[in-house]
């Protein structure tokens, strides 16, 4: 049972940047979310753990450690460990989507912490997208969380002009697009791109992930009715913690089925 469980487990790769025992623990994690490690067996001894993945003991007991800190499952001396059911109290996809994409609801199992204001030169991803960005730009950053569990950091960029005057106390009560607003630059389409991108240092510690851990990215680029980009904005989200889900219609034509009239749901612009 062992070997077809550790043929299915996935790889560790071995380059710098993240640590090998957080590989590991994120690969029995994906496999007692996923089930092929069912709720009472036994996970993989240490040993063919180590020969698997061709690590030492501590890297191995350092992954299962994460995981009985989490509950997930329970180490008994001379047995080995085995898997647990997931904690209720634990967060799901679906209660982080209803917390994050309706802020009428639950608000009080969501907060957010503001991070860093400050004035910098324009990054250049930003004027790739609209060279009239402008030169200079104010940042906020600010890191959202779920029952005290860190789900997202979002990172604006806003034309110097537009936000010169605002204050840390300002944007500490409201999202830099409400402010935007609320100071007449109303704003009225953005693009958008999802992607993946590996986590800085700055990022890892706030989203309590190790560096270069890969997250869910959402880039948006947003205007103002006259055309005029007003911020640029790049939600990162912790993979492990929740997804984006989709209705999408299928239609059938003369050359077959296609996919039709996808909308995101309930997906705010003020994150």
């Amino acid at each position: 049972m062992w070997d077809k469980i550790v043929d299915e487990l996935g790889e560790i790769t071995k380059r710098r940047g993240i640590s090998y025992y957080h590989q590991l623990y994120l690969l029995l994690r994906s496999s007692l979310n996923s089930g092929l490690i069912v709720a009472g067996s036994p996970l993989p001894t240490e040993s063919a753990l180590m020969e698997r993945f061709d690590v030492s003991r501590n890297t191995v007991r350092r992954a299962l450690g994460l995981l009985e800190q989490e509950k997930r499952i329970i180490r008994r001396r001379g047995s080995g460990s085995y898997a647990r059911r997931a904690p209720e109290t634990a967060l799901s996809g679906d209660s982080i989507a209803e917390v994050l994409y309706d802020f009428t609801a639950s608000k009080s199992r969501s907060s957010s912490r503001l991070l860093r204001v400050k004035t910098i030169s324009t990054p250049e991803f930003v004027r790739r997208k609209d060279p009239a960005f402008g030169d200079m730009s104010l940042l906020v950053q600010r890191c959202r969380s779920v029952e005290d569990q860190p789900v997202m950091m979002s990172t604006s960029y806003v034309p110097e002009n537009f936000g010169k005057k605002w204050t840390r106390r300002e944007l500490a009560r409201q999202v830099v697009l409400s402010a935007l607003d609320a100071a007449g630059n109303s704003p009225s389409s953005a693009e958008q791109i999802i992607t993946a991108v590996p986590a800085d240092v700055f990022t890892a510690r706030h989203l309590n992930v190790e560096p270069a851990t890969a997250l869910v990215c959402i880039h948006r680029l947003i205007r103002d009715a006259k055309g005029r980009s007003i911020e640029h904005q790049s939600h990162m989200y912790r993979a492990d913690l929740g997804y984006f889900r989709t209705k999408i219609n299928i239609e059938r034509s003369s050359g077959g089925l296609y996919w039709s009239d996808a909308q995101s749901l309930r997906l705010p612009a003020t994150l």
